[in-house]
């Protein structure tokens, strides 16, 4: 028999940092927003799937020079412009 096997479903490849950095986006949304020049926004349900292969499960968002974070393979309420930036470049 060979050596141990993850045999969990999905393992989480992201730090404890980016994973803080999620959850302060969800918290100041309206804020970063605001700072990004929308004020005014509508969201939309995104579920950003998780990459065979890819470094981390964190996406980063920039609008404006405000930063965004956000966890694949979650469903998310996401403001239209940051899920706009995500559709052109090939991250949903």
């Amino acid at each position: 028999m060979s050596g141990a096997m993850n045999t969990t479903k999905t393992m989480e490849r992201a730090s404890t940092v980016l994973k803080g950095k999620c959850k302060e986006t969800a918290r100041e949304m309206k804020r970063r927003m605001s700072e990004a020049g929308c004020p005014q926004y509508e969201t939309e349900n995104v579920t950003l799937t998780a990459i065979h292969g890819c470094k981390d499960d964190v996406v980063f968002v920039g609008l404006n020079g405000v930063g965004f974070y956000f966890l694949r393979g979650q469903e998310v309420a996401m403001p239209k412009p940051l899920a706009e930036i995500l559709r052109n470049t090939g991250n949903i």
